[in-house]
């Protein structure tokens, strides 16, 4: 495995991995950073063999990531006309996985299951460095989140690898997973996977502690961001991310206060709003508060208040937990109520 402690290369390729659970403004995040000049939007490029390869998925572009002029001209560069082996990437990731991530307490047993990865690492990082090479950018933004997936990416590629941890209110979190929305990337054709509450709270508890237990400790290369932070002053967030990672950052044209003017991009994975080109106000979603039934909004504060508490998001009342105890009797875990 690499060793995290040896002295990066001056040429190392910088990646920006925005880390943490499900529905916390990733996508947005990402797009604006990678609206800037010399930083590049790839999206949640973990999912981009299954759902942009062999699914046939969009780039934000509009064409088909296998077709688009930015990945198409990366793919080809990287792995000739025929290209990389896209249903086999899918099998070897598979082989570590979020089940995987206790392994990593116990460094023989996780070298072990990672030298079962065999070709992958190497695969990702000569199609991150390609599609940098077609771009001429300096930082590749990718979005997948996923704990299991960065740590391939840290310790089984030469890549310059910075986690940034975007956590949002697990009320907010849960609201948004009941949503049902089209999936832009597949012309909407099917709609955008929904998860119940427990669901949602186990993936955040899960999420954010391994990416606290894997990711805090290193140094330089660990930042931590509240969504309803970055709302609040998109700006001063970039400024306080580009300094995270070394880089200087220029908005200009980009954003103006709180308003995004999204450049063209290539994202390939994400929430619908990557296909958004107008001017868009960034401001604080809290659709929630209002729309979500009174008792999932109080047992999501509720099964989620340790952690969420640590993040700086109100613990649930004794009132709110009674409330939800009624409220559990007459609804199912969507929030909807039961004839």
């Amino acid at each position: 495995m690499v060793d995290r402690n040896c002295v990066v290369g001056a040429d190392a390729l910088k990646v920006l991995f925005i880390g943490g659970t499900g529905r916390t403004g990733s996508t947005l995040v990402d797009r604006l950073l990678g609206s800037a000049p010399g930083w590049f939007s790839g999206g949640e490029l973990a999912f981009l063999w299954r759902l942009g390869l062999l699914r046939g998925g969009l780039c934000a572009c509009g064409q088909k990531v296998a077709e688009c002029d930015v990945w198409g001209t990366a793919l080809e560069r990287a792995f000739g006309l025929d290209g990389a082996d896209a249903e086999r990437m899918v099998t070897l990731r598979q082989r570590f996985w979020s089940i995987h991530l206790p392994l990593m307490a116990v460094p023989p047993l996780a070298r072990r299951r990672f030298d079962r990865l065999e070709e992958y690492p190497s695969n990702v990082e000569q199609l991150y460095r390609s599609v940098m090479e077609v771009t001429g950018d300096r930082v590749l933004i990718d979005s997948s989140k996923d704990t299991h997936y960065s740590q391939i990416l840290r310790l089984r590629t030469d890549l310059d690898v910075y986690f940034l941890h975007l956590v949002r209110d697990p009320r907010a979190i849960s609201y948004s997973w009941t949503k049902l929305r089209p999936e832009a990337g597949f012309r909407g054709e099917v709609n955008m996977e929904r998860r119940n509450l427990l669901t949602s709270s186990t993936y955040f508890y899960v999420s954010d502690i391994a990416a606290e237990a894997l990711w805090r400790r290193d140094a330089g290369h660990y930042q931590i961001l509240r969504y309803e932070d970055f709302v609040a002053n998109p700006a001063a967030a970039c400024a306080r991310i580009a300094e995270f990672v070394g880089e200087e950052i220029d908005l200009t044209g980009v954003l103006e206060g709180n308003v995004f003017k999204p450049a063209p991009g290539h994202t390939t994975w994400g929430n619908p709003n990557r296909f958004e080109t107008a001017p868009t106000a960034i401001r604080a979603d809290d659709a929630w508060r209002s729309e979500q039934t009174r008792w999932r909004s109080a047992a999501a504060g509720a099964l989620n208040a340790p952690l969420g508490a640590r993040y700086g998001y109100g613990v649930t009342s004794g009132a709110r937990l009674r409330q939800m105890s009624r409220g559990l009797r007459r609804h199912d875990l969507m929030g909807h109520p039961v004839d």
